[in-house]
């Protein structure tokens, strides 16, 4: 969805699809606590200023997540350290 979207040109749907895409893995970590923190940080408002404001290529961005998706598809135990690995890119 997010490649279509990046196809499209459609920030909006970019955003969105990146959102729900982030949404759930921390959804699936069946934390309550970090879904609550995670739902309080804005992270459509950070999403969109990431993608618009930092000029990111969104072909990058979507692919940015294909990795972490097959990781996720095959099972692979190491899924976790991608996912890590992932958002501290966006903290430094």
């Amino acid at each position: 969805m997010l490649d279509r979207a990046v196809e499209e040109g459609s920030q909006p749907d970019q955003v969105r699809h990146a959102v729900a895409f982030h949404r759930e893995i921390v959804a699936a970590s069946g934390n309550g606590v970090l879904l609550s923190v995670w739902e309080s940080l804005g992270i459509e408002v950070w999403t969109h200023l990431s993608i618009r404001l930092f000029q990111m290529k969104p072909h990058e961005h979507a692919a940015e997540h294909e990795p972490i998706v097959a990781a996720f598809r095959r099972g692979d135990p190491d899924v976790g350290r991608l996912v890590h690995d992932h958002v501290l890119a966006y903290a430094t």
